[in-house]
């Protein structure tokens, strides 16, 4: 007697749905945490590229890492004249490393980033680079104003490189604002300072910690969630650590007063530097802190306005979001 092939009953199914569905829960979560890890380490890599970049740019500086001020001189002689302060900004920075090859637009964006408005310089214009006719980057940006490439009353469409977090950003990184101040005099070398933070993933306005602009803030979410800040950050020794405070422990304290004039701190009165907080409080450049870490995304020049470039030096102090950009 032939016996019909025994299926799996209703029963079997179940507990075999059941079973996958368990195991669904338990790997899903593993493979987003190995996903996100992914994401971390070649963000981490990146920033290291860029800090790199910097570097290698400095060999040919004298130590001094780039500036576009230095790059595009005032006068009408090439490579000579004073430098220009009011072309010294993140986004003509980074246009001009690219220019130069000393980096790429993909890099400038981090594998994470959580700000629809922050995309790479994809309509970058290498034609538009021309030293005799005094273009050392696609000069969209020449002078922060956004205009376009074409000249005349109807402007091209805007190529170039992009640095504000509210309409279009070509980078996902902040940077030490190159404004002229003690702390680029001294830190924006190739010093391999182990202490002093360079580049790394941008932080809440202002470095602050609570409210809601620290948990609207979009990069909160590039590496955590809306209730820790996490990022990379790279050193000027070119290493670069992962962290989840602004206030990293290797990060060397603010050691002396605000002003000039005043009393240094010691001991127990020295400060945690917040890496995402202008810490100076001063409009003098000579009362400046050399030791202040900040990062941030410069838009624009302070000294644009200049029309003979000359630097001023109250650039970041009071509420200035002019020249500074957050999400």
């Amino acid at each position: 007697m032939r016996h019909r092939p025994r299926g799996f009953t209703l029963v079997e199914l179940l507990v075999v749905m059941a079973i996958i569905a368990l195991l669904l829960g338990l790997l899903l979560p593993a493979l987003a945490r190995a996903r996100n890890t992914a994401r971390q380490v070649k963000d981490s890599t990146q920033i290291k590229q860029v800090h790199s970049g910097l570097v290698t740019a400095a060999a040919d500086s004298n130590g001094s890492l780039p500036l576009p001020g230095e790059i595009n001189r005032r006068g009408v002689l090439h490579g000579r004249g004073a430098q220009d302060e009011r072309v010294n900004n993140h986004a003509n920075l980074y246009g001009a490393m690219i220019a130069r090859g000393y980096m790429n637009a993909q890099i400038l964006v981090s594998p994470a980033e959580s700000n629809t408005k922050v995309i790479p310089a994809t309509r970058y214009n290498m034609a538009q680079i021309n030293p005799a006719l005094d273009r050392y980057w696609d000069p969209v940006d020449q002078l922060s104003m956004g205009e376009g490439t074409g000249g005349g009353a109807v402007p091209n469409p805007i190529t170039g490189f992009q640095a504000n977090l509210q309409t279009m950003c070509n980078t996902s990184y902040a940077t030490m604002p190159i404004d002229p101040s003690i702390r680029r005099k001294v830190e924006w070398r190739s010093t391999g300072n182990s202490r002093f933070a360079c580049v790394g993933n941008r932080g809440t306005r202002g470095g602050v910690q609570t409210g809601a602009e620290f948990t609207n803030s979009k990069t909160l979410l590039i590496h955590g969630s809306t209730k820790e800040w996490d990022g990379n950050i790279a050193y000027n020794d070119n290493h670069t650590e992962f962290g989840r405070t602004m206030y990293p422990e290797n990060v060397a304290k603010l050691r002396d007063n605000a002003c000039a004039g005043g009393t240094a701190l010691t001991g127990a009165e020295q400060r945690l530097d917040n890496l995402f907080k202008n810490d100076t409080f001063c409009i003098s450049a000579v009362g400046r802190r050399n030791s202040d870490c900040w990062l941030v995304v410069q838009r624009r020049s302070p000294n644009e306005g200049q029309s003979d470039g000359v630097a001023t030096f109250n650039a970041f102090d009071g509420p200035t979001p002019d020249f500074i950009t957050w999400d």
